[in-house]
C-alpha cells in the first residue's frame, strides 16, 4: 500500500491533505482580508469591467506588447506584461481610465517599481 510522504513546512510535518486544508484556510483569509474588504472592492469591480479589459488591449496594443521600462534600457522584452498605472488608483481615481497614465511593463519591472514605493 502507497503511503503519502510529509512535506515538511516550518518545525512541522504534514500530510498532503493536511497542507491542502492550511492552503485553504490561508487563501480564505487572504480573499477576505485583501480581495474582497471593502477598500478593495472598487479596485475590483475596475479590474473586472470591460471598460478597463478595453483599455487595457489599447495600451498593450501601443505598446507593441512589449515592456517600456526594459525598452528603454535596450531589452526587447514581451513575457508576463502587465498593465501599469504610473498613477496608482488610491492616489487619484480619477486618472484611472487615462492611457497617458498606463504603461505596459513585465512583472519583474512591475515588481521594482511598487518595491521602490
Amino acid at each position: 500500500m502507497f503511503k503519502q510522504p510529509k512535506v515538511r513546512l516550518g518545525n512541522k510535518n504534514y500530510s498532503q491533505d493536511e497542507l491542502k486544508n492550511i492552503r485553504k484556510e490561508n487563501n480564505k483569509f487572504y480573499n477576505n482580508s485583501v480581495r474582497t474588504n471593502r477598500f478593495n472592492n472598487q479596485f475590483t469591480e475596475f479590474y473586472h469591467s470591460t471598460e478597463w479589459k478595453k483599455l487595457r488591449q489599447q495600451v498593450l496594443l501601443r505598446d507593441n506588447y512589449m515592456c517600456q521600462i526594459c525598452l528603454r534600457n535596450g531589452v526587447v522584452n514581451d513575457k508576463e506584461l502587465i498593465v501599469h498605472h504610473i498613477t496608482e488608483l488610491k492616489e487619484d481615481w480619477s486618472q484611472r481610465l487615462n492611457m497617458d497614465n498606463l504603461e505596459t511593463v513585465c512583472v519583474t519591472c512591475h515588481n521594482r517599481i511598487h518595491k521602490a514605493k
